[in-house]
């Protein structure tokens, strides 16, 4: 899933934390990048 696809799925999803396990539920576990996006989507969605 490529991050533009995981934005607009994140607007239908108004809950962060399963907006969260949803983009690392797209990730490669040995992709520290990827999870580390969504922990930033996830702290920018709690402000």
């Amino acid at each position: 899933m490529k991050n533009y696809q995981f934005r607009e799925k994140q607007f239908q999803i108004s809950d962060p934390i399963e907006s969260y396990f949803e983009c690392i539920t797209t990730c490669d576990i040995r992709d520290g990048r990827c999870i580390s996006r969504c922990v930033e989507i996830l702290k920018q969605n709690d402000n």
